[in-house]
């Protein structure tokens, strides 16, 4: 069993984190719309995959490294996490409820609401 997971770069406050991290895809996006006013123009789309049985583990690390004002999500078969600086979301992949959660958490920090619609695919 494995999880994937998706970050921005520009979000972390500590990017020595990416060196725990297999990366598996990286890709620039440049000229956001819809960005918030505290959010660069640009953004780098990093790809990370590993062993299940870590992601609790790996989401508690990004926590510490994120800017509160973003997210990055891991996936694993059975539970989504959706991640802030500071605070970590689990719920199981579908769920209505928690997914509301981790959205109104997001809403608080300020993000824009066309960034809270992570998808729920497993790959």
């Amino acid at each position: 069993m494995t999880y994937t997971g998706l970050l921005l770069r520009e979000s972390l406050l500590d990017d020595g984190i990416l060196a725990t991290l297999t990366v598996t895809k990286t890709e620039v996006w440049r000229d956001i719309p819809g960005r918030a006013a505290f959010q660069p123009a640009d953004w780098t789309g990093i790809w990370f995959s590993g062993d299940a049985a870590e992601a609790e583990a790996v989401a508690q690390r990004l926590s510490a490294a994120l800017d509160p004002r973003w997210y990055c999500n891991l996936m694993t078969q059975e539970h989504t996490r959706v991640i802030y600086g500071g605070r970590v979301f689990c719920y199981p992949r579908g769920d209505a409820a928690g997914r509301a959660a981790a959205q109104a958490h997001g809403r608080a920090m300020g993000i824009p609401e066309r960034q809270l619609d992570w998808g729920e695919a497993y790959p």
